[in-house]
């Protein structure tokens, strides 16, 4: 007893001495590591924009070097954590660092360091340098969400003494043995591991096993395939996310419910199927369970009361099944804040016997396509929700009145409606049978982010009290109802907008100028409307406009560029203007300004998708006609590049700007009154997948070149006044007769005409004044340059002498290639 006590004794004294000379030396700093500190500022460059985070800062800006005495203390410095007077630890996280990082940065000659936080920072898809292998005492790194992409260096596998390892959404790789090394090298200190989103073509090591001492482990979205081997070993586990994962088909064992410390357990898209068993309700500590999108089936459990810590629980989106659910077993746990049952047989009692003391206070609830026929009458109680989805049932009829709180004005008289709903955020009831107007009442939900009440058979007006929303609606969906009149001015300079989606409707009028002040907006669309207004080009103005849909309305005149606007539509990568009275030539000039429409970088190739509401996947959606057929485009990916301007009233010429816009993939020009050739630059739209000139006056030759247009899937030329052979090879072997009828002079396969020496099958003379904006020559293939030569006297003629025999050599190497 006495050892121990001495034991005790000599460690207490030990970290007070340390406590005490961590104090002394706080104040002090070697001189060469606050000036690789220093250099570590000067090598990077700091973009104020970079993020959203409303505690970041840039924290490197305050760092100065006194040079009165030589040096200033660095361990005074935001982010820098010094013991003994050594930098042991950093935190730059979310503080706008812009840029790659080299190995040989100074940063990684800081011995000592400990701890690295690089989180939230742009580092513009570079690769993480592998002289982070250099931090040899490093217990914390933390490099998510900084955009780093390419392979994970493989030293940082051999980093032996880390205790929390943080990779998380990047664009990066991993190699299967680097892992397998990670798990073996770190065995007996790591405690968090959190690699989301890391690709790592692999199985998880059966050796996962051995890491014991973890306490929170998210391996989501790793593209892991085989078996889940068992984790039952990992009992300090409190975090658990193995979601979006290709496992093999599985079904929950009962090791899970030995996991009796999880508090998060994240289960989405993992190929379960089958019941969930018993033991699974076993994890009576969990706050957080998401089993959505699965192949889960059955009754849904009564032991899920056993779950009285749960926070948030989804179960939506069950692939090809449906599980049965009593919703009173999810009113009857009080600490539930979030719940997603989309896709499944819900059971709603017909008579509530909670009351709004009983229930749990919902922040978000999700109930789509679960085949409601009624609003549920627990809403009544649920005034505290952010978020409401009941989009995609069969609810017909008016908005209940009980949705909005009926109070008294302060003289008694009258009343007025006032929403309940203060808090709400998002609220979508796209998809039913909704009707009658929309009430105005939903303009007091001053908190509102998401209106989506598309697809339903509201009538009347689009309320202008929407106006009083600026201050917060980021997306405004009422697409495919029957609302009627003008589109309200009601868009202020404060407006948040991203999406506007008014198409389908009954509309009519002018565009309204006040759209001018939605300076953050990326898609409006107008389409299948009455609207009667020129081409609205004062939207050009809106740097942040990347998809505008006009199509199907009354839009007339020709497209003109403003010289008043210092941009125009530099992000716009989807224009649709099909099927109105558009007329002149096609819009040249624009075709020069829309630089997102320009040949990609490789780095561009990759692509995102148009940016999301964070609380929900909600993807902007559009339709299109693509490959001659009305699509619906559910998710728009930022490299899809269409131009559609069919069925209006443009003459002219095709000309060369349309062809340096290289990221094109779908280009549809039909039934217009077009007339010259097919620019021969068209083969630099190598991206393109989809073209249609169709119903034109075009004539002269299909040009040859464009079968190097590898990705062209679909081609529509008829109606024209095409001559010459049809390009054979690759992708033209596909195209069928229908691409090309209605071209009198056409020749070649699909086509039953043989290309002969007929009069009819040889090329038509052209002018010189013909398409002065061709390339050289004129348009005109060199075949039908040398058809030319070949039938006068000139090879015979010019091959006299040795200058004009070399001439004549060049020729007919020319004409046999």
């Amino acid at each position: 007893m006495a050892k121990s006590f001495h034991l005790f004794m000599l460690i207490l004294l030990l970290h007070v001495l340390e406590s005490a000379l961590a104090n002394e030396f706080s104040s002090l700093s070697h001189a060469d590591e606050c000036s690789l500190l220093f250099q570590f500022k000067e090598n990077m460059s700091i973009n104020k924009y970079a993020s959203v985070d409303s505690c970041a800062y840039p924290k490197v800006a305050s760092w100065k070097l006194n040079k009165s005495d030589g040096v200033r203390n660095c361990c005074l410095w935001d982010g820098v954590d010094c013991r003994f007077g050594h930098v042991i630890g950093l935190d730059l996280s979310s503080s706008f660092l812009s840029g790659p990082i080299s190995s040989n940065n100074s940063l990684f000659n800081l011995i000592h360091l400990r701890t690295l936080n690089l989180a939230d920072n742009d580092f513009g898809f570079s690769q993480i340098p592998s002289g982070v292998g250099q931090l040899s005492q490093l217990a914390n790194l933390n490099l998510s969400d900084s955009f780093f992409c390419g392979e994970v260096p493989k030293q940082i596998s051999h980093l032996r003494n880390l205790v929390s390892l943080d990779l998380s959404r990047n664009g990066l790789k991993m190699q299967s043995s680097d892992f397998q090394n990670l798990v073996q090298n770190s065995s007996e200190t790591l405690r968090e591991l959190f690699l989301s989103e890391v690709i790592i073509y692999s199985e998880i090591p059966a050796a996962f096993g051995n890491l014991t001492h973890l306490t929170a482990l998210d391996l989501s979205g790793n593209e892991f395939t085989g078996r889940l081997p068992s984790l039952e070993s990992l009992s300090d586990l409190t975090f658990l996310d193995l979601s979006e994962n290709s496992f093999d088909r599985w079904k929950l064992p009962d090791w899970f419910g030995k996991l009796n410390k999880i508090t998060y357990l994240g289960l989405r898209d993992v190929n379960l199927y089958g019941e969930i068993p018993p033991s699974f309700f076993n994890l009576t500590q969990v706050e957080i369970v998401v089993l959505s999108k699965n192949h889960l089936k059955g009754q849904l459990s009564s032991l899920l009361l056993n779950f009285q810590n749960l926070d948030t629980f989804g179960l939506d989106s069950n692939i090809g099944h449906k599980l049965s659910v009593d919703l009173n077993l999810f009113l009857s746990l009080k600490k539930l804040k979030y719940l997603y049952l989309g896709g499944n047989n819900i059971t709603i009692p017909v008579r509530d016997n909670h009351t709004n003391e009983t229930q749990p206070k919902l922040l978000g609830l999700g109930l789509a396509s679960c085949n409601l026929k009624v609003f549920p009458e627990f809403l009544r109680f649920q005034h505290q929700l952010e978020k409401l989805y009941l989009d995609n049932n069969n609810i017909e009829g008016m908005i209940p009145g009980w949705m909005w709180n009926i109070s008294k004005n302060s003289l008694n008289e009258s009343h007025s409606p006032l929403a309940p709903w203060v808090s709400l955020q998002a609220i979508d009831l796209s998809n039913n049978m909704l009707c009658g107007e929309i009430p105005a009442s939903i303009c007091d939900m001053l908190a509102l982010q998401l209106l989506d009440l598309s697809l339903n058979n509201f009538t009347g007006l689009i309320p202008p009290c929407l106006e009083k929303l600026s201050n917060s609606l980021v997306v405004l969906n009422l697409r495919a109802n029957t609302l009627q009149g003008t589109i309200p001015n009601i868009f202020t300079n404060e407006s948040k907008l991203k999406m506007i989606d008014l198409s389908e409707n009954k509309l009519e009028g002018r565009v309204p100028r006040s759209l001018k002040h939605c300076h953050f907006l990326q898609m409006l669309d107008l389409g299948y409307n009455f609207i009667e207004d020129v081409f609205p080009f004062w939207l050009g103005g809106l740097s942040e406009l990347e998809v505008l849909i006009l199509r199907v309305n009354k839009f007339y005149g020709i497209i003109g560029i403003s010289s008043k606007i210092k941009v125009n539509f530099p992000k716009l990568h989807i224009i649709d203007l099909s099927q109105n009275s558009f007329s002149g030539d096609l819009p040249h000039q624009y075709f020069q300004e829309w630089s997102a429409m320009k040949a990609m970088k490789e780095t561009e190739v990759i692509g995102t998708y148009m940016e999301t509401i964070m609380w929900r996947i909600n993807w902007f959606s559009i339709q299109m006609t693509n490959k001659g057929v009305k699509m619906e485009y559910e998710k728009i990916i930022n490299t899809f590049v269409a131009i559609d301007l069919s069925s209006n009233m443009f003459t002219g010429h095709i000309q060369g700007p349309i062809t340096t816009l290289g990221g094109l993939k779908l280009l549809n020009l039909s039934n217009n009154e077009l007339s010259g050739i097919i620019p021969l630059l068209i083969r630099n739209l190598i991206y393109l997948e989809s073209l249609d000139l169709s119903s034109n006056k075009l004539s002269g030759m299909i040009p040859q070149d464009m079968v190097q247009l590898n990705f062209l899937e679909f081609l529509n030329v008829s109606n024209n006044s095409l001559t010459g052979p049809i390009p054979q090879g690759k992708q033209f072997n596909t195209f069928s007769n229908n691409s090309y009828i209605g071209n009198q002079a056409l020749c070649g396969f699909p086509l039953s005409v043989k290309c002969g020496d007929s009069e009819e099958s040889k090329p038509p003379k052209f002018s010189l004044e013909e398409d002065t904006n061709s390339d050289f020559p004129n348009g005109i293939d060199w075949v039908v340059i040398l058809i030319g030569f070949v039938s006068g006297l000139v090879i015979g003629i010019v091959c006299g002498d040795h200058q004009t025999t070399r001439y004549c050599k060049w020729l007919l190497q020319r004409f046999r290639k």
